[in-house]
Formats: structure tokens, C-alpha cells, sequence
């Protein structure tokens, strides 16, 4: 099974309107699990976890601007967000990539 945009929106917790943004990250996510593995082969369903892990984090980052996000806390507090989008997929692939695991 191949992950879709809409398995995209589901993982991040969005709605259709936002279906053109999880069109444009899911190839990028596919490219970076891509190139990331090489020519390991880990099992379909890691890594689809992988590129929907990644494709979350880069349809995340439009709500994260220079990768600080606010919530709605009453002290206003701030989270600095993850700048490599791969951070999620890096444990899940680490035992198919050679000298990573």
C-alpha cells in the first residue's frame, strides 16, 4: 500500500481544504525516504510509516515559521519544531540502512 495525500491529511488531523498541500509534501516525502534508504529494502509498511511520518512533518511546517510554533497556551508559550523532516523516519528506517542500525 502506497501512502496517499489523504492518508496525509488524516495523519496530520486535516481537513480536505487542505488537500493541495498534502499533494505538493508527499512527493517530497517519497523522495527523502527514497534517497535516505538507498538501496535498503525494509518491509512496504515501514516504510510507508516512514514517508507519512515525513510527509506530517513538512505539511506541519507551514504552521511553524524559522521552526518555532505557538500554541494556544495562556502563557503563551513557544515549541521549536523539528528542522529535519526526516527526524521521525530516521529510528523506523535505521535497521535496513547500512551502517545505522
Amino acid at each position: 500500500m502506497a501512502v496517499s495525500a489523504a492518508d496525509v491529511l488524516t495523519y496530520a488531523g486535516a481537513g480536505s481544504s487542505d488537500l493541495a498541500v498534502a499533494e505538493s509534501v508527499l512527493p517530497v516525502a517519497v523522495a527523502l525516504v527514497t534517497t535516505h534508504l538507498g538501496a535498503a529494502e525494509p518491509p512496504e509498511t515501514v516504510r510507508d510509516r516512514a514517508v507519512l511520518e515525513v510527509a506530517s512533518e513538512l505539511f506541519h511546517r507551514r504552521n511553524a515559521p524559522q521552526g518555532i510554533s505557538q500554541f494556544g497556551a495562556p502563557d503563551g508559550s513557544v515549541v521549536r519544531v523539528a528542522r529535519d523532516p526526516m527526524v521521525a523516519a530516521y529510528p523506523l528506517l535505521a535497521p535496513w540502512v547500512v551502517g545505522l542500525a
